[in-house]
């Protein structure tokens, strides 16, 4: 991660509060010395804000925390049992690992047989690409020397612009439109 992803990410737990309360301290302290922080900070309050307009907030009970934590620390806390742990069997992780293999397994065959199976464009574009070349190189070697004498710098710049135009057409798959170009050019007169 670069420093300003690392910004960033600080800045996004920032304003989402998924920080400790040390890390919030630390965080406000920067803000206020650290630029590119609090700009970090304001962009993802911006971000943000639409969703925190869409509902009021909503403050859990003081007492909710309590009652959690002593639910979950056992029979020793304010002298109640602790809740009924039901233990997960192995045998359901086992097989819930085997199902998502075999799944896995299933995705990497299928992707293969996909691969060696769909019709594959690949020869047509190198042979379009190929033909490209040849209109190109055709043209420049068909162009007559004594036209380049009669013919002015700016207009040979023109065609050579043009000729260009026509290749790039061919290479995206018009090559009506740069056959025509082609002919068009080999038609000019100087």
């Amino acid at each position: 991660m670069t420093e300003d992803e690392d910004i960033d990410a600080l800045a996004a737990e920032y304003v989402l509060g998924s920080l400790d309360a040390a890390e919030r301290g630390e965080v406000a302290a920067r803000r206020g010395k650290e630029p590119r922080l609090a700009a970090a900070i304001a962009a993802w309050e911006r971000r943000l804000s639409p969703l925190s307009e869409r509902e009021p907030g909503i403050e859990p009970p003081a007492h909710a925390l309590d009652a959690i934590l002593a639910r979950i620390s056992g029979p020793g806390s304010a002298g109640r049992p602790a809740a009924d742990v039901i233990p997960l069997r192995r045998s359901a992780g086992r097989r819930w690992a085997a199902y998502a293999a075999g799944a896995g397994a299933v995705c990497v065959a299928l992707a293969i047989i996909w691969f060696l199976l769909a019709p594959s464009d690949r020869p047509a574009r190198q042979v379009a690409r190929m033909d490209c070349s040849r209109l190109y190189k055709g043209f420049w070697e068909g162009f007559d020397r004594d036209r380049y004498a009669a013919i002015s710098p700016e207009q040979l710049a023109g065609v050579s612009r043009m000729a260009l135009r026509a290749y790039d057409a061919c290479q995206a798959g018009d090559e009506q439109d740069a056959r025509m170009l082609f002919e068009r050019l080999r038609g000019t007169k100087a």
